[in-house]
């Protein structure tokens, strides 16, 4: 159900729009009042405590027997941009730890507040966007950002996580590699050195090993319909298959490594070349944490891989 959400709650949303007639008025005041929604761009956000604390959330934490390793301890008195790599098919646990109590960063470190960031569209898709925003996820556009890392607008120091990848890493997101989309993405650096808030990249173990994407190579009739979604909408539908026809996960053993902070120097006007020194710091030591602990959790995955 947490994978093909998004699609159930649009098909749901419209049976009831078109089938049900008593509740077509309602349902379509409800997407006039979802179209002007300020919410998922406040930097505050609709978060409901009491979602991450349900009980289906240790079901998932048996299944997957998440782990978060920490290279050094975080300071929750400060601010932190987390980069989490790999997307995988959803993110699975870049939702679990920034969105989930029990096992994510918050738990670890009381008083600090991770905010996750996830594309504009994602609160276009009937009552999906509901519970995105209820787990506390935001909008990751630009003006969201400085809004969520800005203390003076709601008086709250948050921190930010953001799939750095996004739709183009997802594409790449088959079982036992590390291919990631990186070196053109300076956009979160620029933001954090804006705020002053550390770096902090993230690598999940075996995130892409919990559904099976279809062969997708460029040029295939798979390849081709993922691109053309992704130039018409920003995003993109990916063919998986998870253990059955209900989109069973596989089960794996799911480990996040937080890698060591990137201190920052606040800066309103970076240079090129400000973000560029940032940029390969970020590089060097994802790479070193995704090499160090490869042996432990993912001993059969590939070499790490920028593919762009």
């Amino acid at each position: 159900m947490w994978a093909t959400s998004p699609i159930l709650s649009t098909l749901v949303f419209f049976y009831l729009l078109i089938c049900i007639k008593t509740l077509r008025a309602l349902l379509v005041v409800y997407l006039v009042l979802s179209f002007f929604d300020p919410r998922p761009y406040d930097g505050v956000g609709r978060r409901i405590p009491a979602l991450r604390r349900l009980p289906i959330w240790n079901h998932v934490n048996k299944y997957f027997q998440p782990n978060i390793v920490f290279e050094e301890p975080l300071d929750a008195n400060a601010k932190y941009v987390f980069g989490s790599h790999p997307h995988g098919v959803i993110s699975y646990m870049s939702q679990l730890i920034s969105g989930t109590t029990g096992m994510g960063i918050e738990s670890h470190f009381p008083g600090l507040v991770v905010r996750g960031v996830t594309m504009p569209a994602t609160f276009s898709i009937p009552f999906f966007r509901d519970y995105a925003l209820a787990m506390g996820c935001l909008s990751c556009d630009r003006n969201s950002i400085r809004q969520i890392l800005s203390e003076r607008r709601h008086r709250l120091r948050q921190s930010l996580l953001i799939v750095v990848g996004g739709a183009e890493e997802s594409m790449l997101a088959h079982d036992g590699t590390a291919d990631l989309v990186l070196l053109k993405r300076r956009g979160f650096i620029f933001e954090a050195v804006r705020a002053g808030c550390d770096i902090v990249p993230i690598y999940n173990f075996n995130e892409n090993s919990i559904y099976r994407l279809l062969p997708n190579p460029p040029g295939s009739l798979v390849h081709r319909f993922e691109m053309a979604v992704r130039s018409a909408f920003g995003f993109t539908i990916l063919l998986f298959h998870g253990r059955n026809i209900f989109f069973t996960p596989y089960k794996t053993q799911l480990t996040a490594v937080v890698g060591r902070p990137i201190k920052v120097e606040r800066n309103l006007e970076p240079t090129a070349k400000d973000i560029e020194v940032y940029h390969a710091q970020y590089v060097e030591e994802l790479t070193r944490i995704y090499n160090k602990h490869r042996p432990k959790y993912a001993p059969d995955a590939k070499d790490m891989h920028f593919v762009a």
